[in-house]
């Protein structure tokens, strides 16, 4: 297994919108709770953006030929 230069891969941009949208998050819910559109919304794209920096990591580790391999299996 090959050793990962975190500094070289990690995308900072959306870490730090991970991270500030998790904080909005979590002072919305103390304030409103779950129940409303506007934390829902930050909710489904709080997920999209996780989503998207795992595939990203994924894409690092794991050749997109071994993805679909993967994927076929």
């Amino acid at each position: 297994m090959k050793a990962i230069e975190f500094s070289d891969t990690e995308n900072m941009e959306l870490l730090m919108e991970i991270v500030n949208l998790k904080a909005k998050l979590r002072g919305m819910y103390t304030q409103t709770g779950p129940n409303s559109s506007k934390y829902i919304t930050l909710s489904i794209k709080l997920n999209l953006l996780m989503n998207k920096y795992f595939e990203e990591k994924a894409g690092n580790i794991i050749s997109p030929e071994e993805i679909y391999e993967l994927q076929c299996n």
